[in-house]
């Protein structure tokens, strides 16, 4: 279904440059100086991880045509595996697509961080975890949603919340209590600052083992609500 697109990775590429390009250059030039730091390099990685999700969040949205518009749900539970393997396997196809759509994106974050090839690895691995929390998250709203116009709705909020509710424009240290609070449960949070780490020249187990647990945690949301639709 993903190569039946041939254009899905171009298009995603060429997004993933306007926004790094347009938006982190824009920035960059507006802030750099005021807060004393690279700010381009500093919300590199989010311009990535954005096209990560709007690439993860396709899972949802094929499954939702599925079972809404297209009705061949009945027909895909035919095939010779059992529900729950179904079931997982869709969240990882999911996270699978996600990584090899911003597998270019990727590739230009490592060049901006002049990472090596195992830090670039590790770069992948992150992309591959955050997507499944993104998957998870859209699996679980398709599920639920029996509109156009509520998956639609909750794709738009779980968007925002994954930018603006975390720490890809800015530290942690200056937002305010509440919203920090938040954002620790958001794994853009943890994806962007593993991202960062990395530039640094070191993998801070400490940043990926709560984008882990997050994404552990939504996998199985959208899992269980997925398979739970599947009551024939």
């Amino acid at each position: 279904m993903f190569f039946a697109d041939r254009y899905m990775i171009v298009i995603m590429f060429v997004n993933f440059m306007i926004d790094l390009g347009v938006s982190g250059l824009s920035l960059n030039n507006l802030l750099s100086r005021s807060v004393g730091f690279d700010y381009f390099l500093y919300i590199a990685p989010g311009a990535n991880l954005i096209t990560a999700t709007v690439a993860a969040f396709q899972s949802g949205r094929d499954v939702w045509r599925e079972r809404i518009i297209q009705d061949t749900q009945h027909y895909l539970l035919t095939l010779p595996v059992d529900k729950s393997t179904f079931a997982a396997s869709r969240l990882f196809s999911g996270m699978l697509r996600a990584v090899v759509t911003v597998l270019p994106g990727t590739v230009v974050i490592a060049l901006l961080y002049g990472l090596s090839f195992p830090f670039f690895l590790v770069s992948l691995l992150v992309m591959f975890v955050y997507s499944g929390a993104v998957a998870g998250l859209s699996v679980a709203a398709a599920s639920m949603a029996n509109s156009l116009e509520l998956f639609a709705t909750v794709r738009s909020t779980v968007q925002v919340y994954l930018s603006f509710f975390s720490t890809q424009f800015y530290p942690s240290s200056i937002l305010p209590p509440a919203v920090a609070a938040v954002s620790a449960f958001n794994p853009m949070t943890w994806a962007v600052q593993s991202f960062r780490a990395l530039q640094a020249g070191s993998v801070n187990l400490g940043l990926l083992a709560p984008l882990a647990g997050l994404s552990g945690a939504l996998m199985v949301v959208g899992f269980m609500l997925y398979r739970r639709t599947m009551n024939y």
